[in-house]
């Protein structure tokens, strides 16, 4: 746990990913069905998308990689992605989350910005096929556009 809390502290204070994320614009009909399936199906008609944005990670160690997929939400406080984990051939569901990601070790930082001041940043890993959260913090800054933390409260999950 020691570890997760430094890698996370580590990007909270630099901003910077220790292993950055290539995202890569692929066509819906190159997706899994299961996969192209995640993207709002509003938007995706109001945008008249036909290409989402998708992250290939390995996210739980087994050296097999997990799609992340662009789900169609955005806004000020980031994206929102899908995290899909191959399963007998088809992909399923492990979990979603929104915010600006980073990768460290085998899990993924989630930054959700809260207005100029405040942040939440969480940590997840996959656990026997779930999306796990195992560490929530909240940074208060003290100054716009979220510089120089003053307070950070860390909650440690099990």
């Amino acid at each position: 746990m020691n570890q997760i809390l430094l890698n996370v502290l580590t990007v909270v204070l630099s901003g910077i990913s220790p292993e950055p994320l290539a995202e890569k614009s692929v066509p819906f009909e190159k997706l899994p069905v299961e996969c192209a399936a995640v993207y709002d199906a509003e938007i995706r008609q109001f945008r008249q998308a036909t290409v989402t944005d998708v992250i290939s990670v390995d996210l739980d160690g087994d050296k097999v990689n997990e799609l992340l997929i662009f789900n169609g939400e955005n806004g000020s406080g980031g994206k929102g992605y899908a995290v899909m984990q191959k399963h007998n051939g088809r992909y399923r569901k492990a979990g979603e989350l929104f915010g600006t990601l980073y990768k460290a070790g085998i899990g993924l930082i989630v930054e959700h910005s809260l207005g100029w001041d405040n942040a939440n940043w969480n940590y997840y890993e996959l656990v026997n096929g779930k999306l796990v959260c195992k560490l929530e913090m909240e940074v208060k800054y003290s100054k716009p556009i979220r510089k120089n933390p003053v307070k950070i409260t860390v909650e440690m999950k099990k």
